[in-house]
């Protein structure tokens, strides 16, 4: 069955308007709609003249496109990026197992290593954030992840409302780029980009479903569904990944007796160096941990994250690089620093500007280091 791209996102994003704006948010929006053109004006007769004021609702609509377009026009699209659509042998899109938004910091050519002292708190206080989210969600995310994502289907709309509601509590309220921009440290410009190198990706992947897939509705609704839980589901793995080398202890010292613990504590083992032989015992383990009561489960994820040095200091998360061979950062350029004279009057010295922004860099570098050694609690 194929159908055309509009009609595979319209009822993809109908199903899915269930699940709020939130939700939305997170996935790749549909292509953009022609303009209708404007109708030919026709003057009115005297008779059936209407009044002034009525004529103000028809010069609205021209002003909001022009801001659009002009948003649209100051992002850098035509510099040379390396793309997130990467394919295999087989000639298909390669599916992002890391953050989009994350890669698209590399690929984003308005993005220096300078900012990355910023972006990384960032990084931590979101981890920690979802971290919480899937504890105080455990249930709702062992009903949501037990496969039936893979097996949903449009026509049954009784399993999409009921996974819908699983999923609300699940979903982030921004994405990585609407954050970094809402706390000042990437630009609308830089965060415009990332976006829309993060969209590009996500409108790759549905248009080659929806050439591909013999039933592209419902697997362009699968593919926004994993999407929206895509940072949920990377904190709980990792969580897993870290309770692997100690959960037999952890249980231990819980006090934990039922079966199903002790299942479970006889899965402590060290990471393998294979990733293959790795990702199968990980699945071993995520499968019997799921067979825990609730509580057992809260309690165990619980203590794993008290016997950090700080609770919110997630071990997975590594300092990211954002650089790439083409890329070149000119932050600490000397031909970039000089005065700025504002109409208004004021003058800026950039140079001191940018003395006061690596201070500030430099501070938030030194309380980082302090929460990684467990000396604040909040990261």
């Amino acid at each position: 069955m194929k159908m055309n791209a509009r009609r595979c996102w319209l009822m993809a994003g109908l199903a899915i308007g269930v699940l709020g704006n939130t939700t939305l948010a997170q996935v790749a929006p549909p292509p953009t709609q022609p303009t209708k053109e404007e109708p030919k004006y026709v003057p009115p007769t005297k008779e059936s003249a209407p009044a002034k004021p009525a004529a103000k609702p028809a010069m609205q609509q021209p002003a909001t496109t022009h801001k659009q377009d002009n948003r649209i026009a100051t992002l850098p699209t035509s510099t040379p990026y390396p793309k997130l659509l990467a394919k295999d042998e087989n000639g298909k899109i390669i599916r992002l197992t890391e953050l989009p938004d994350i890669l698209a910091l590399r690929s984003n050519p308005t993005v220096g290593q300078k900012s990355v002292t910023a972006i990384m708190p960032v990084l931590y206080g979101r981890r920690a954030r979802f971290e919480r989210m899937v504890i105080d969600n455990l249930d709702l995310y062992w009903m949501a992840t037990d496969g039936r994502i893979e097996t949903m289907s449009l026509s049954d709309i009784d399993n999409l409302t009921k996974t819908s509601e699983m999923i609300k509590p699940l979903v982030g309220r921004t994405t990585l780029s609407q954050e970094l921009q809402s706390r000042g440290i990437l630009t609308r410009t830089q965060a415009g980009m990332n976006e829309h190198i993060v969209n590009e990706y996500k409108q790759g992947v549905t248009a080659e479903i929806q050439f591909e897939a013999e039933d592209p509705m419902s697997e362009v609704l699968k593919f926004v569904l994993e999407d929206s839980i895509h940072e949920t589901n990377q904190a709980y793995r990792a969580m897993v990944a870290e309770l692997s080398i100690q959960v037999g202890d952890l249980i231990k010292e819980l006090g934990f007796t039922s079966s199903a613990a002790m299942e479970v504590a006889q899965l402590q083992r060290p990471l393998n160096e294979d990733r293959d032989t790795q990702i199968a015992e990980l699945a071993e383990l995520d499968e019997a941990l799921r067979k825990l009561d609730l509580e057992e489960g809260i309690a165990l994820f619980t203590a794993m994250r008290n016997q950090r040095k700080n609770p919110d200091i997630s071990p997975a998360i590594h300092t990211i690089d954002v650089m790439h061979d083409r890329k070149v950062d000119i932050s600490d350029s000397k031909a970039m620093q000089g005065t700025i004279t504002y109409p208004d009057g004021r003058v800026v010295n950039t140079s001191e500007a940018a003395a006061q922004h690596n201070e500030k860099l430099k501070k938030e570098a030194e309380e980082l280091e302090k929460q990684k050694e467990g000396k604040t609690s909040q990261p």
